[in-house]
């Protein structure tokens, strides 16, 4: 007789409602639920948080498809026993130790050439000798079936290789590239080995001109992280030419206005016509903010711009976003970048099919009522997450002191609650500042979000006192039905147990 768990859209249907331990208790109920819920336990196998020993592993092996957060120096001792016949995705620790990496990667590396199925990798080497080149370049060539490619060299890579890898790649979905200087070694017998590394400037030459030559490559995301301006120059240009399919591209550490200008100019030239989503960062300069807006106004129909870090503080930017992309940006995410809470407000008045915004908004001297004020009406009003963090200390204390920041951020708040509580398909709320207990039924500004029944996340954010108590609690399990989870920053146990006597399911995390 056959049950729901045996057919297997039904099991994968229960299993993700089921946590990690939740299943490895059904494992142990009998053989038939063993069969039933171990291809899901160990399907994902986060060896940062548990790394079972080869014989459990051994048996278990058939189901692991994804492996994450393994060290390298762990792969060669617990891979080269297993087939791993299943194995799709390996996702190496992001931080590796040079010295660690350096010891074991050509072993490493011959593990992965014998992985037949693997599907998408995540890998950090040190690609700064021919012996690790040659062999990673045969993984490259037995595993032509890869989908995509994270790779972080804590070493310059030459230029002809890096050419090489790129020509191997070519028909990678997603690439992504990190080049860093190498670690400085303090122990052991290299430790007073300088810290550079002689960069072959006619190799990287040598490199543009064959990868101009190359074939169009089919990659629809990539990520290039580089600190070699050298680097930028060489591979990235010609590298944006041959990806007339990209979708996304992050330029996470790319700081030069030329590159920028080269955006432009690929944009223009129709050779980047499926480009939607930008991520940038290191914007720090006035005609780098000028040659962002020309890079931003070439992108058609751009539906997320993502800033990591750098300095936003004029208006032409917002204006820029609204005048192109009024119509098609749903995802906005100024990450830690600078910006003032003007900027934000115009953006969100100008911005009507926004469904995420994110940012850190500064309230400075030009924000004051008497100089801009903010009357934007918002029309993102089908916002599902607004992450907003207002800050007006450091100014405060600049700019005549605690009295004038109060009460600028007040007038700020008091602009901020009525647009948000119109935004009634909102799911996620995260609005803090830096002076003052928002969300206080008497003296605060919760009772402003009443109307916002599709409410499942919320995050109380930073506060200076942590007032809040069993009202609030019972105020919002009240009027939020769908709550499911709080992020309560250290609230009190009479705040918690205002939300669990409503609404026991709901999930308060730190």
């Amino acid at each position: 007789m056959l049950t729901p768990f045996d057919i297997p859209l039904l099991n994968k249907e229960i299993c993700q409602y089921l946590s990690h331990q939740d299943l490895a208790c059904c494992v142990q109920v009998s053989k038939a639920w063993a069969a039933w819920f171990a291809p899901t336990l160990w399907r994902d196998l986060d060896c940062q948080k548990t790394l079972p020993d080869a014989y459990t592993l051994a048996r278990q092996q058939e189901h692991v498809k994804i492996v994450r957060n393994i060290a390298v120096k762990s792969v060669e001792p617990l891979l080269a026993q297993l087939p791993c016949t299943n194995l799709q995705r390996l996702y190496f620790m992001e931080n590796e130790c040079y010295l660690d990496v350096r010891r074991v990667q050509l072993q490493v590396l011959s593990v992965l050439e014998k992985i037949s199925t693997l599907r998408h990798l995540q890998i950090t080497l040190a690609l700064d000798n021919d012996s690790a080149c040659q062999q990673w370049i045969r993984v490259l060539e037995a595993n032509s079936h890869l989908e995509s490619l994270s790779l972080k060299s804590v070493q310059f890579v030459d230029g002809m290789v890096f050419q090489k890898i790129l020509q191997l790649c070519s028909g990678y979905e997603r690439l992504s590239f990190c080049l860093t200087r190498k670690e400085k070694i303090t122990e052991g017998p290299k430790a007073n080995e300088p810290n550079t590394q002689e960069i072959n400037e006619q190799g990287y030459r040598d490199a543009k001109a064959a990868i101009e030559r190359m074939p169009e490559m089919r990659v629809r995301e990539l990520s290039f992280h580089s600190y070699l301006e050298l680097c930028q120059d060489t591979i990235l240009y010609p590298l944006l030419e041959r990806c007339p399919r990209m979708e996304k591209l992050d330029l996470f550490w790319v700081d030069r206005v030329s590159t920028l200008q080269h955006l432009s100019k690929a944009s223009k030239e129709q050779k980047l016509p499926k480009l939607r989503h930008l991520v940038m960062g290191g914007l720090y300069t006035v005609n780098f903010l000028e040659d962002l807006n020309k890079a931003v106004s070439c992108i058609k129909s751009m539906e997320s711009l993502q800033f990591h870090h750098g300095l936003l503080k004029t208006t032409a930017f917002s204006q820029c976003l609204v005048q192109y992309h009024h119509h098609s940006l749903t995802r906005l995410d100024f990450g830690r970048a600078v910006l003032t809470l003007w900027m934000f407000s115009e953006a969100m008045a100008g911005l009507p099919n926004l469904r995420y915004a994110k940012a850190k908004a500064y309230v400075e001297k030009e924000d004051r009522s008497d100089v801009v004020p903010l009357d934007k009406r918002w029309k993102a009003l089908d916002l599902r997450c607004l992450l907003l963090t207002l800050e007006t200390w450091s100014f405060g204390i600049v700019l005549g002191g605690m009295q004038w920041a109060a009460s600028t951020q007040k007038q700020s708040l008091d602009y901020l609650f009525p647009e948000i509580a119109k935004m009634k398909n909102l799911q996620e709320l995260k609005l803090g500042c830096d002076q003052k207990d928002l969300y206080l039924l008497k003296s605060g500004y919760l009772t402003q979000l009443a109307d916002l029944k599709q409410m499942r996340v919320f995050d109380l954010a930073t506060t200076p006192r942590k007032r809040f108590g069993k009202q609030e609690g019972s105020w919002m399990a009240k009027h939020w039905p769908k709550l499911v989870r709080v992020y309560s920053h250290g609230a009190s146990a009479y705040f918690r147990r205002g939300i669990l006597e409503k609404r026991p399911h709901v999930e308060i995390l730190e």
